[in-house]
């Protein structure tokens, strides 16, 4: 990339999924585009996988800041917001969308469900999990605190230990106690939570949170 952004170049990684691709594509112009987004002197952009799942847009490291920024930038390119509410056939939460909008959109699964936990007008949050241990977190800003941390194992109370499923099954929505994934103080500030769960292939999955805040006042 040229010092002034006055032209530059993408360079993607063989063997990269379509999908990946599309979305790094997004990201690296994100990264053109956002003037505040400069590499170090007399380097390029050279982003990893890892930055590729960035998030946190309020990091304090610049690096990783921009990496965030990136990705927001290239899940609102490929993902608007308005366009995801617009081809809901539900206002129900429900991973069932989340797969079915991924196809639609030509983009992850991962992917569509952080997009689809932001675009939805129900208080959502998404847990990602492998072998057992919570790998991901992505919470707005509206959904209470997620107490376990990652790392640490799914609590003994999620409905991930009733059911034994095969990868691309998915279980209903199933009112739990909130206390099984926030902590006490931010438990009293929800009137229901549910969660639902999406099996995926290598012992991963998801889970989708769904929060009804009690109404202050």
């Amino acid at each position: 990339m040229h010092p002034d952004k006055a032209w530059g170049s993408i360079v993607v990684a063989q063997g990269t999924s379509p999908r990946r691709r599309r979305f790094s594509i997004g990201h690296e112009l994100g990264h053109f585009l956002i003037n505040s987004h400069r590499p170090r002197e007399g380097m390029q952009f050279a982003c990893s996988h890892a930055d590729l799942g960035m998030e946190n847009t309020r990091e304090a490291s610049r690096a990783k800041k921009m990496e965030a920024e990136a990705n927001r930038f290239a899940a609102q390119l490929l993902m608007p917001p308005k366009r995801i509410r617009a081809n809901l056939r539900s206002r129900q939460p429900d991973l069932a969308e989340v797969v079915r909008l991924a196809e639609e959109f030509d983009v992850s699964k991962a992917a569509m469900a952080r997009s689809y936990v932001d675009a939805h007008r129900e208080t959502l949050a998404l847990v990602v999990v492998r072998n057992g241990k919570i790998e991901q977190a992505y919470r707005p800003d509206d959904f209470p605190w997620i107490e376990p941390r990652i790392g640490e194992p799914i609590p003994d109370d999620s409905i991930v230990h009733d059911h034994r499923l095969l990868p691309g099954q998915i279980t209903a929505m199933e009112e739990c106690d909130p206390e099984t994934w926030l902590g006490a103080s931010a438990a009293r500030k929800v009137e229901l939570l549910s969660e639902q769960v999406l099996a995926q292939k290598n012992d991963w999955s998801m889970v989708l949170l769904h929060a009804e805040i009690v109404e202050s006042g």
